[in-house]
C-alpha cells in the first residue's frame, strides 16, 4: 500500500467507522429511550383512563343513589342526558336493584350494541378494555353507611367510554418522539465527525506525518502533542522513540565514521602490503629466472665439456673417468630439470595460463598414458571409477597435478606385483574432490603435513631409495589453491595412501556475463589471499 492510498484510508475510513459506531450508538440509545418513554406513557395513559373512568363511576354513583333509592325515574333520566353530552361516554345505563333498567341513553352508533350489558347481574363490577379503543364498565351502585354492615344495594350502572382520543394523543407523542429521535441522530452524525476529526483522527494525521517525516530521515520532527488523554501519551511515547532513535543515529555516524577511518587506513596498508607482495614477488621472479640463467649456463656448459670429452676420447680414458664423467651429466640433468621445476612452481600464481572446458576423464587417462611403461613393467594396475566431470580449468597444470601424484604413486609402491592406482571422483560442499589411492607403504600421520612443502620428502629408509627432488606435491598444492581449493593425504603405514584434491565448484565453473581473464583473475585473487592468510 503507498502512502497515498494509505492516507485516503485514514481520512475517510476511520472518522466515517467511528460516526458510524457513534451513530448507532446513538441511534440504540435514542430508540430504547423512546421506547421507554412510549411504554411508560401507554401504561400511564392507560391508568388515567382507569382513574377517570372510576372517577366518573363514582360521581355517578353519588349523583343516582339517592334517586334509584327514591325511584325518581325523570331525575335519573335527566342524569344520564346530562353524561352523555360528554364525548367520551358512548352508553350509560342506570339499573335498580331488581336490575330492571330505569334510564338509559346511547349515541346512535351505539343503540343496540350495548343490550347485553342490562342482563348482566346487579353485582357485577368489571372493567373491560375491547380492541376498538373503547372501555365498558359495570359497577353496582351502593348506598354507604357509617357501619359497613349497614351498606345497601339501591341499583347498579352500565358505562362504555371511547378512549379514541388517549389513542390519539398518544400517537401523537409517539410522532414527536420519533421525530425528536430522527432530528438528535442527524444532528449527532455531523458533530461526531466533526468531534472524531478533532479529537481522533486530527491527532493521528499528525502523528502519521511527523511517522512519514522521520522515516524519510528528518530525526528533528515531533509530534509536540496536546492534551491529557491516550492519544498524547502516544504521542510522547513517539517523541521519546524519535530522540532515542536521533540518539542511536548519531551514535551509528560517529561509529560509522570512525570505521570508515579504520578501513580506509587499512585498505592503505593493505594496498602498500600487496604493492611491497607484488614487488617482492616479481623481485623473486627476476632473481629466480637470474639464477636459472646463470646456473644453467655453466651446468650446460659442464655437460658439453664431459660429452665432448667422452666423444673425442672416450676409447683412450680409463674405465673409471668414463664413469665419473657419466655420473656429471646425469647429475647435470637431474639439477637443470631441478631448476626448470622450481622456476614453474613461482610461475603457478604471478602467471596463470589459458583455461578451457576439460574433460577430467580424459586428462586423467592421458597422464596415466605418460607412465604406460613403467605400469606395464611393475604389473600396477591404472583404473579410474566412475564418470568424471568437465571442469574449466588450466589443462597443462592440472595435468601436471595428476602427473606428479601418479608418478608418486608408481616410484613408492613397494610391491612387484599386485600393484594399485586408482583416481575417484566426487562433489561435496561444493568442491570438485579427486581421490588418488594406491596399496603402497603408505606414509605415518605426522608426515602428513611435511610432505607438501618443498624439498619435504617422505622419510624413511625405503623412501630414500627412491629417486625424486621434494617439488612435486608442493606444486600440487600450488596449483590447486589457484582454484581456491586444497590438497592433502589420508594414509597410515602398511595401509596405502590416498592422495585428494578439491577444486572449488565457483573456479572451475565456464563464466557466463565474464571474460575468461575475469573468472581467472578472480581466482588467482582468492588465493593469493588464502595464501597471504596462510
Amino acid at each position: 500500500m503507498n502512502k497515498s492510498s494509505y492516507q485516503k484510508q485514514l481520512r475517510v475510513s476511520l472518522p466515517l467507522k467511528v460516526v458510524l459506531i457513534l451513530t448507532f450508538v446513538v441511534l440504540c440509545v435514542t430508540i430504547s429511550g423512546g421506547w421507554f418513554y412510549f411504554t411508560s406513557a401507554q401504561g400511564w395513559v392507560q391508568r388515567q383512563s382507569q382513574q377517570n373512568s372510576d372517577r366518573i363511576c363514582q360521581m355517578l354513583g353519588l349523583a343516582a343513589q339517592y334517586d334509584l333509592l327514591a325511584r325518581k325515574n325523570i331525575a335519573l333520566k335527566r342524569l344520564v342526558g346530562n353524561f352523555l353530552n360528554d364525548e367520551t361516554v358512548c352508553y350509560l345505563a342506570l339499573l335498580d336493584e331488581r336490575g330492571f333498567v330505569v334510564a338509559s341513553a346511547s349515541r346512535a352508533a351505539y343503540a343496540s350494541r350495548w343490550k347485553w350489558l342490562e342482563a348482566l347481574p346487579v353485582t357485577v363490577s368489571s372493567t373491560t378494555d375491547t380492541h376498538d379503543d373503547l372501555l365498558v364498565l359495570a359497577r353496582p351502585i351502593v348506598l354507604r353507611d357509617a357501619d359497613p354492615k349497614n351498606n345497601r344495594l339501591v341499583g347498579a350502572m352500565r358505562l362504555v367510554l371511547d378512549t379514541t382520543a388517549n389513542r390519539r394523543n398518544l400517537a401523537s407523542v409517539q410522532q414527536r418522539m420519533t421525530i425528536i429521535a430522527a432530528a438528535i441522530v442527524l444532528a449527532a452524525i455531523p458533530l461526531g465527525y466533526l468531534l472524531v476529526w478533532r479529537i481522533i483522527v486530527h491527532p493521528m494525521r499528525k502523528l502519521l506525518n511527523v511517522t512519514r517525516r522521520l522515516g524519510e530521515g528528518d530525526f528533528s520532527v515531533r509530534t509536540e502533542m496536546r492534551g491529557n488523554d491516550e492519544i498524547r501519551e502516544l504521542g510522547m511515547a513517539f517523541d521519546a522513540m524519535a530522540d532515542e532513535v536521533a540518539r542511536a543515529r548519531t551514535e551509528l555516524l560517529g561509529v560509522n565514521e570512525r570505521l570508515e577511518n579504520t578501513v580506509a587506513a587499512r585498505t592503505g596498508e593493505l594496498q602498500s602490503t600487496n604493492r611491497r607482495l607484488r614487488d617482492e614477488m616479481a623481485e623473486k621472479e627476476d632473481f629466480l629466472r637470474a639464477v636459472s640463467h646463470d646456473l644453467n649456463a655453466p651446468l650446460r656448459n659442464i655437460a658439453g665439456i664431459a660429452t665432448m670429452i667422452m666423444m673425442k676420447w672416450r676409447d683412450q680414458l680409463p674405465e673409471e673417468v668414463t664413469s665419473r664423467l657419466q655420473r656429471i651429466q646425469a647429475n647435470v640433468d637431474v639439477n637443470v630439470s631441478l631448476i626448470s621445476e622450481l622456476l614453474e612452481l613461482s610461475r603457478i600464481k604471478t602467471r596463470p595460463q589459458k583455461r578451457r572446458v576439460v574433460d577430467m576423464g580424459e586428462l586423467i587417462a592421458e597422464s596415466g598414458k605418460t607412465f604406460e611403461f613403467e605400469l606395464k613393467q611393475r604389473g600396477i594396475e591404472f583404473r579410474l571409477q566412475g564418470p568424471m566431470p568437465k571442469l574449466y580449468v588450466e589443462p597443462a597444470r592440472l595435468r601436471q597435478v595428476f602427473q606428479n601424484l601418479v608418478d608418486n604413486a608408481i616410484k613408492y609402491l613397494d610391491k612387484t606385483t599386485g600393484g594399485r592406482i586408482e583416481v575417484g571422483y566426487r562433489q561435496a560442499d561444493g568442491m570438485h574432490q579427486f581421490c588418488v589411492a594406491d596399496n603402497g607403504p603408505g606414509i605415518a600421520p605426522e608426515q602428513h603435513q611435511k610432505i607438501f612443502y618443498v624439498f619435504r620428502r617422505v622419510e624413511g629408509q625405503a623412501a630414500a631409495q627412491v629417486p625424486g627432488k621434494g617439488v612435486g606435491l608442493a606444486l600440487v598444492k600450488s596449483v590447486v589453491a589457484n582454484y581456491d581449493g586444497r590438497a592433502w593425504v589420508e594414509s597410515d603405514v602398511g595401509n596405502g595412501a590416498r592422495f585428494y584434491v578439491a577444486l572449488d565448484a565457483r573456479c572451475t565453473r565456464p563464466p557466463e556475463n565474464a571474460t575468461t581473464e575475469t573468472m581467472e583473475a578472480a581466482c588467482v585473487s582468492d588465493a593469493e589471499n588464502g595464501s597471504a592468510g596462510g
